[in-house]
C-alpha cells in the first residue's frame, strides 16, 4: 500500500501524520517512510532519535526506488505548497492521500484548494484527517467535521488533537508513544492508531 501524506497549506502536521501512520504499519508489515519534503523534516526527526529512534526506515525520494522491493507499506512525506504538476503525480501515484486538516479559518483556505485540486483531478483515493484538534469546549474542530460532511468529502473518523506530546516526539526524535513523562502520549499514540485501524479497513 502506497499512502501519501500531503496538503497545499504547510504547518499542517503533515510530517507528524507520516511518522505516525508508519509507526502504526510497521507494526503490520515492513514499511518505508519516504521523505520528499525539501526540508528534510521527517529525516532530522530520525536523526534525533536514541535507542527508541523510529521503528522503520527513513529515505530520501531519490533513494526511493532501490528500497520499493523490500517494503510492503510505503508512505510518503510531501512537501507544503508543491507546484500542480508535482500534486497531480502524487495523487494518481498512491492508494490513500491523506489530508491533514488544522480546524482554523487560515488553514482552511489551503485544505479549499487542495479538495478543488482533487475535484478536477476526477481523485476519489482521498480522505482528510483533521489534525491539532482545540479541546472542548472549543467547537472548530466539529465545525470543519459538519463542513466536510456537507460537502460530501472523506473524512477520518479518527482525530488528532492538540498536544504537547506530540513537539516531545519530534525533539526526541521518537514516536509519540515513546515520550517520556507527558501524561498525554498515550492519548496521542491512540489518536493515530484509530487512523491506522481506519486506513486497513479501507
Amino acid at each position: 500500500m502506497i499512502i501519501t501524506v500531503t496538503s497545499y497549506k504547510g504547518g499542517v502536521g503533515k510530517t507528524t501524520t507520516a511518522i505516525h501512520l508508519a509507526a502504526y504499519l510497521q507494526r503490520l508489515a515492513p514499511t518505508l517512510l519516504v521523505d520528499g519534503d525539501a526540508i528534510r523534516s521527517a529525516t532530522k526527526w530520525s536523526q534525533r532519535g536514541d535507542d527508541r529512534g523510529l521503528p522503520f526506515k527513513v529515505v530520501t525520494h531519490a533513494q526511493m526506488v532501490s528500497h520499493l522491493r523490500d517494503y510492503q507499506h510505503i508512505i510518503i512525506d510531501t512537501e507544503g505548497n508543491p507546484t500542480d504538476d508535482d500534486f497531480r503525480d502524487l495523487a494518481a501515484n498512491c492508494d490513500l492521500l491523506v489530508i491533514p486538516a488544522v480546524p482554523e479559518s487560515v488553514a482552511n483556505d489551503g485544505l479549499t484548494h487542495t479538495l478543488a485540486k482533487l475535484h478536477q483531478l476526477k481523485n476519489d483515493r482521498h480522505r482528510v484527517l483533521l489534525t491539532m484538534v482545540p479541546p472542548k469546549p472549543r467547537t472548530e474542530g466539529q465545525q470543519l467535521r459538519e463542513m466536510l460532511r456537507r460537502e460530501g468529502i472523506p473524512a477520518f473518523t479518527a482525530e488528532i488533537p492538540r498536544l504537547a506530546a506530540f513537539e516531545k516526539a519530534a525533539a526526541e526524535g521518537v514516536p509519540v508513544y515513546s515520550v517520556r513523562d507527558d501524561r498525554n502520549a498515550g492519548r496521542a499514540w491512540d489518536a493515530y492508531e484509530a487512523a491506522g485501524r481506519e486506513i486497513i479497513r479501507g
